[in-house]
């Protein structure tokens, strides 16, 4: 029903989005701080102008990906020519608004550019707002399918964007290490990581939640089943997302405060990201199974 190429862009898209949420609460936040130095504002603003420019990358790639599973790029400019009041029309725009809010953030901090306060924040705020709606949007995309009963499920819209935003959290964590005198935004950095360590935990209700919601409901029984079982997706789904993605990136990030390491905490970033995209197949997978 849905192929790669989909998957990659609800995967790319929620992770993107998640990134930007993050880069742009964290500057909101960072610039309303009066004890901050110049020597923190200014590695402050090299990481940043990496975090948006990381964020926008990605939502071009899942862009691509979505013009490439509609083979023909003239359909996907109807989108915005002859926009419906359909959902996937709605997050066409909120996808282009998002990539543009983005672009604009990543050009002030990599070119340079000077603006006022006001429109740095304003600009921001719109990026943030706009992330979310785009982090729970791609859980709508397949919640508002009622003809496949796995997707048709309340709780999903909340797995993905808390999927997202972990992912989007766990991109920025990788990041961190690499921007110039990083090591002055240590507890900015370690709240962050408590953030994480939180949504883990809220992904994991939700996940909870989605699998009692697909239990009482006898349609999605066949779907779920195959997306548990050592037959279908189970091996994958339980290794690859729930322990990948949730448990051990949770244990990495709640030892931390007690290990002090920060290599074993990287590698459960890169399982997270990787728990998200094994999620999204998987769920796709199991719910593609469905033939009425």
């Amino acid at each position: 029903m849905l192929g790669t190429f989909v998957v990659l862009y609800l995967f790319l898209g929620g992770a993107g989005a998640g990134a930007l949420f993050v880069a742009a609460v964290w500057s909101l936040l960072f610039h309303r701080t009066v004890t901050r130095t110049f020597e923190q504002s200014r590695a402050f603003r090299a990481l940043a102008g990496r975090l948006y420019l990381v964020g926008f990358g990605l939502l071009a790639l899942s862009v691509f990906c979505l013009l490439i599973d509609l083979g023909s790029p003239h359909r996907f400019f109807l989108l915005f020519l002859r926009p419906t009041a359909s959902l996937l029309s709605v997050g066409s725009f909120v996808l282009l608004a998002t990539l543009l809010a983005s672009g604009f953030l990543a050009a002030f901090h990599a070119l340079g550019w000077s603006a006022p306060s006001w429109a740095r924040k304003g600009l921001e705020v719109i990026c943030a707002v706009l992330a979310a709606v785009l982090m729970v949007y791609t859980g709508l995309y397949l919640a508002w399918m009622e003809a496949v009963p796995l997707w048709n499920n309340a709780a999903l819209p909340a797995l993905f964007a808390l999927s997202s935003f972990s992912s989007g959290a766990a991109i920025v964590l990788l990041l961190v290490p690499y921007a110039r005198d990083w090591a002055l935004l240590s507890g900015w950095v370690d709240g962050l990581h408590r953030v994480h360590l939180a949504a883990l935990g809220l992904e994991f209700l939700a996940l909870v939640a989605f699998v009692a919601l697909a239990v009482v409901n006898p349609f999605a029984g066949p779907s779920l089943v195959r997306l548990v079982s050592p037959a279908g997706q189970g091996p994958w789904f339980i290794a690859g997302f729930v322990l990948g993605g949730i448990v051990v990136p949770f244990g990495a990030e709640a030892a931390r405060p007690f290990t002090g390491r920060t290599a074993p905490v990287a590698a459960a970033e890169v399982l997270c990201l990787f728990g998200g995209l094994i999620l999204r197949f998987c769920l796709v997978l199991a719910g593609s199974h469905w033939l009425g």
